[in-house]
Formats: structure tokens, C-alpha cells, sequence
């Protein structure tokens, strides 16, 4: 089975992702930077090129630091995953949901919104990982899991992502 990433610097930075998945052919294609947009213009010609049987995506952080509205985001989700869906109904996605980091204090009730609604976008069969039950906690950021910009994950984290998704994604896969 052949699992595609896409999304931005979480997914890109994650390294050790194989681990999560160790019985499965893992292509990263994650960009640092990009938007909710940028997938919703780009993941076509990355399917096409990839061909893959999953999805797994991380994508809006970004969004909410360009001030994107809430709607956009969630729109640019919902076509892409209709994308998906139009490419190949059998493939198979899960999305990661955006981290409640340091650096997007004051926007963490709209981080929690979004995931809401993206999950109810999601089609029957589809994962929701929610990352936040590791680096949120006691309504806070947990401090040691992101690096000095506030918003990028230790190596710790990534371990912590990994013990987190192995069992989820091992069952739904």
C-alpha cells in the first residue's frame, strides 16, 4: 500500500513517519510554507505523479497565521478531499489535525473550530488524528515538544506523533 503525505513543515519535518507505518511505502511529498490553497491547486498532479492508496495530510496552520478565513480553510479542505474521491474512491484519507502551538495563542478556540468542521467533511471511512491530545494539554501548549519558533516540533514530539498515530492508523489501514 502506497501512502502519500502532503501538507506543510509538520508533515515535511516528519522523519521518523515510517515508523507509524513500517509495513507500508511512505512518499512524502509535504512542502513547508504552503496553504490549504496550494493543496487545493496542486494535490492533483501530486496524485498523478504518486498514485496513491492513502492520503494522510497536515495542512492549515499556515492558513490561520495569513489570517485565511475559517470558511476558505475548511473549503480547500472539503475539495480536496473531493479531489481525492474524483481520482480514485478507494483511496483512503486521514487528516492530522492543526496543532494548538505556543505561536497561535489567541486562535486556539478557531484551531478547535476548524477541526470540527473538517471532520464533519470527512467521508465515512475516513481518519481524524487529533494531535492535540499530545501537545495540548491542561489548556496549554506542552512547551518542551516545540522548538524555539514556537511553532515546529522536537524530535520528542515527532516520537510522541508516531506512538500516537501507529496504533490508530494500524487499525484503520
Amino acid at each position: 500500500m502506497k501512502i502519500l503525505l502532503v501538507g506543510s513543515s509538520i508533515f515535511q519535518a516528519w522523519f521518523n513517519v515510517a515508523e507509524a507505518v513500517p509495513e507500508h511505502e511512505l512518499v512524502n511529498r509535504a512542502i513547508g510554507g504552503t496553504i490549504t490553497e496550494y493543496w487545493r491547486d496542486n494535490l492533483q498532479s501530486v496524485m498523478d505523479e504518486e498514485n496513491p492508496d492513502v492520503v494522510m495530510m497536515y495542512c492549515g496552520s499556515n492558513d490561520i497565521c495569513m489570517d485565511v478565513p475559517a470558511e476558505e480553510i475548511v473549503n480547500n479542505i472539503k475539495i480536496c478531499r473531493s479531489m481525492i474521491s474524483n481520482f480514485n474512491p478507494a483511496i483512503r484519507f486521514a487528516y492530522f489535525s492543526i496543532i494548538k502551538a505556543p505561536q497561535k495563542e489567541g486562535k486556539w478556540e478557531l484551531i478547535d473550530q476548524l477541526s470540527e468542521d473538517i471532520k464533519m467533511l470527512l467521508y465515512d471511512g475516513d481518519l481524524f488524528v487529533e494531535l492535540n491530545e499530545i501537545f495540548f494539554v491542561d489548556n496549554s501548549p506542552v512547551d518542551e515538544f516545540f522548538v524555539e519558533d514556537r511553532l515546529h516540533l522536537t524530535d520528542e514530539a515527532y516520537e510522541k506523533m508516531v506512538v500516537l498515530s501507529k496504533p490508530l492508523l494500524k487499525v484503520w489501514l
